[in-house]
């Protein structure tokens, strides 16, 4: 039986074992805009073993395990307990979701295989949204910046083309930061240090400044030296690479006048400044100066050393300031206000051919990211009632941006009026972006049991640009596309710990435009990317709530995925897209507290996705090799790169994506963690051990294995925490990748036409010891 055939039938039969034990959905929407309760410890105030978890979810407030949506939420202690200080951390927390390394210092996030093919095109959408409470970010290089002052981190799979809107095709993360709290004066500190001269150290500080008003703030600094260095460089026997230096604060103050009244302005900075990450040559051109099509890898075996011959840099600034305003009417409707301001300035610069060449070199010397963005978000809502809750709300995102890149090689196809220096690559490109939406959502309450959500969104956006490239001005471009998204849910409840739900939704990805010039298969614009979804899922607790069981099941429809295309015209590839995809898989999530002292937490996803109907293209290492090959049979000509021969012989070498698997999908994942905790001496000691499993993907849509198959890897982490009693300190030593696995987070092929393909690792192991102070 073929393997899908099997994942079908096992979703089925395990929903139609659990489905008989259903439950409704909460009923509860807060007013106030408060900080979402904590997941809770392992016993709540009810005695509840597993304590109630408490999500914001689709912008209201709702408990867990009655909310009719895969969502998984991570603690700020569990963040701690990994030393997650990042979004690509939370790797092997949330079944179904990847994040990976990117072009050296960007993450791309996908969940179920929804995720960002087209990162190459800077006015392009990714397919999750990220949010800092509520707020969207509107930048995708802002990923990598680290969390600050977290409570706890919210992941919704599933589209979410309601109250998200746009971007969120695949599902949202929510970061849900803690908030001032009136009346009680708190504070924190954190050390910690470790191997690399890892050094984290954290301060909070919650202080009243009147009964009403209440300010909280958080500054992080986090640095270690570089797990890894390069050979080869002028001036350094080991040029440092992936190491850290980064500095963050966030503030808040909240005024609340009145229970109904709730005003929080904050704000967050964060700056990195460090050397480049590291990213070592799997295929790199013996000879890229001719064109040569042999390969050859890094020749250090070991995985944390490269030769390469460019020292390169990286840092990045964002600032965030928002105002959130909600305020309850008669006790019956909620109005909230967010409104939003956002800064992003990248610069970088790195090896691009990855490899130490006497004669020949290709350089990024420059690639700077810039974004300035305004959002503000309104809405109404009703309190909760046992008829109809309804929220609508209105949604607004101007966003200017520009990507410059410079790329110097011997050779070049350009000359830099500057300096003289030959160029391969040159753009200048403001771009900017406009969204609007409104939205609107209900939960009716049928009955006792049976809640039926239904909700919808239409959203207009427009991208505009003007780029340079070759210091010749391209002609402005502008793409519009708008959008009725929405969803459709039935859940049903047959007592308090068991329920299941049904749920059809619909995501998109606005269009936008490329720079293509005259082309063959890349166009100067690019369609939206729509999916359509089917969800079935049930939730359930056991055993006087000592065990916790999810599961979901989904089935996706793509409409034209958006990824990054090679054409045979030479440099006029850019984002085009495949007709249609289907992706499908199976989810769980568990829990166990058998004893109060030890606890268990595992999940695990299975998954497959393939392309449909016949689409033809060529991937841009192929393309290379095509071209140098037509270009020696040709006797190399001059102006090889658009002799018609050598155009068709690309045309004739591209491959029908019929059958291909979705990229950012591993088949398997999954973790399981154990925890103990135990009195010991004058205090309480825990122990907690964890296994994670990435299986293996393809990194693009090609599926070409020397270029896109990302191999499997499984990771071991391990913690041990000691609180005295009646004592403001905690001890703790991490350890992190324990049996230092050199795990592939990913792999790049052919950034910029360099002709290489290389891959970026995990973090090496890490250990280290941590002091905590709470007062």
């Amino acid at each position: 039986m073929r393997a899908s055939s099997v994942l079908l039938t096992a979703t089925a039969s395990l929903l139609a074992l659990v489905a008989p034990f259903a439950v409704t959905s909460a009923r509860a929407a807060n007013a106030a805009p408060e900080p979402a309760p904590a997941p809770a410890a392992a016993v709540d105030a009810n005695g509840d073993p597993l304590g109630t978890i408490v999500v914001n979810g689709e912008k209201r407030e709702v408990n867990l395990q009655s909310a009719a949506i895969a969502i998984s939420t991570v603690s700020d202690d569990a963040l701690r307990q990994r030393n997650a200080t990042e979004l690509a951390d939370l790797n092997g927390f949330v079944p179904g979701l990847t994040v990976t390394k990117s072009e050296g210092n960007e993450r791309v996030i996908a969940i179920r295989g929804v995720g960002y093919e087209t990162a190459q095109n800077p006015n392009s959408q990714p397919g999750v949204a990220f949010h800092i409470d509520g707020v969207y970010i509107a930048h995708v290089v802002a990923l990598n910046q680290d969390l600050l002052d977290v409570d706890h981190v919210e992941v919704l799979r599933g589209p979410q083309g309601t109250v998200f809107g746009q971007t969120s095709t695949g599902g949202a993360i929510n970061v849900i930061t803690r908030k001032p709290v009136l009346g009680v004066t708190t504070g924190e500190a954190q050390v910690s240090y470790g191997n690399y001269n890892y050094v984290r150290a954290m301060g909070t500080l919650n202080v009243p400044l009147a009964e009403t008003l209440a300010v909280r703030g958080t500054v992080q600094y986090l640095r270690h030296d570089g797990y890894g260095y390069a050979v080869g460089v002028p001036g350094y026997a080991k040029y440092p690479l992936d190491d850290a230096n980064n500095l963050g604060a966030h503030v808040s103050l909240l005024w609340q006048p009145s229970p109904d009244t709730s005003v929080t302005l904050s704000a967050q900075t964060f700056d990195a400044d460090h050397n480049a990450a590291l990213q070592k040559c799997l295929l790199c051109s013996t000879d890229p100066a001719a064109g040569s099509t042999t390969y050859i890898a890094d020749p250090s075996t070991n995985p944390r050393v490269v030769n390469q011959d460019y020292g390169g840099k990286y840092n990045t600034k964002t600032r965030m300031a928002y105002l959130s305003i909600a305020q309850t009417i008669d006790d019956k409707v909620v109005l909230k206000s967010v409104t939003a301001y956002q800064y992003l300035n990248k610069n970088q610069s790195g090896d691009n051919d990855r490899y130490v060449y006497a004669n020949y070199h290709d350089n990024i010397v420059k690639w700077q990211d810039y974004s300035s963005t305004w959002t503000q978000e309104v809405s109404a809502s009703s309190t909760p009632n046992k008829s109809v809750e309804w929220v609508v709300g209105g949604f607004y995102l101007r966003q200017h941006a520009l990507q410059n890149i410079l790329e110097y090689t011997t050779g070049g196809f350009s000359t830099d009026p500057s300096n003289g220096e030959a160029v391969s690559f040159q753009t200048d490109s403001p771009y900017q972006h406009t969204s609007w939406a409104g939205y609107g959502q209900a939960i009716v309450h049928a009955t006792d049991k049976l809640d039926l959500i239904a909700g919808a969104r239409y959203s207009w956006d427009k991208i505009s640009a003007q780029p340079v490239q070759y210091f010749a001005v391209v002609t402005p471009r502008t793409s519009t596309s708008d959008a009725v998204t929405g969803k459709l849910s039935l859940q049903y409840r047959l007592d308090t710990d068991h329920m299941v739900y049904v749920t059809g939704s619909k995501g998109y990805k606005p269009s936008g435009v490329t720079f293509a010039g005259s082309s063959i298969f890349v166009k100067d614009t690019y369609k939206k990317e729509t999916v359509w979804a089917a969800e079935i899922g049930s939730k359930n607790e056991f055993f006087n709530k000592t065990l916790r069981f999810n599961v979901a099941g989904y089935y996706y429809w793509y409409k034209d995925f958006q990824f990054t295309a090679e054409d045979p015209v030479p440099f006029a590839g850019g984002t085009a897209n495949i007709p249609r995809a289907e992706t499908y898989g199976i989810e769980f999530e568990t829990t166990w507290a058998p004893t109060k002292q030890l606890r268990f937490d595992g999940n695990l996803a299975l998954a497959e996705g393939k392309f449909h109907g016949d689409y033809y293209t060529i991937d841009k290492q192929t393309a290379q090799d095509v071209r140098a090959a037509a270009y020696a049979a040709a006797g190399y000509p001059a102006d090889w790169y658009y002799d018609s021969a050598v155009i068709n012989a690309v045309k004739a070498a591209a491959t029908n994506t019929n059958g291909k698997k979705i990229p950012k999908l591993p088949g398997v994942q999954g973790s399981f963690a154990a925890t103990y905790t135990a009195p010991v001496g004058p205090g309480e000691l825990m122990l907690r051990g964890e296994v994670i499993y990435r299986g293996k993907f393809n990194s693009r849509i090609f599926n070409v294995p020397q270029f896109d198959t990302v191999p499997a890897y499984t990771i071991g982490n391990l913690m041990i925490q000691y609180q005295p009693d009646a004592s403001p300190f905690n001890f703790s030593v991490t350890g992190t990748n324990i049996t230092d696995k050199a795990g592939v987070s990913n792999k790049f092929a052919d950034p910029y036409g360099s002709g290489t393909t290389s891959v970026e690792y995990i973090p090496p192991r890490q250990v280290f010891a941590t002091i905590g102070y709470k007062f």
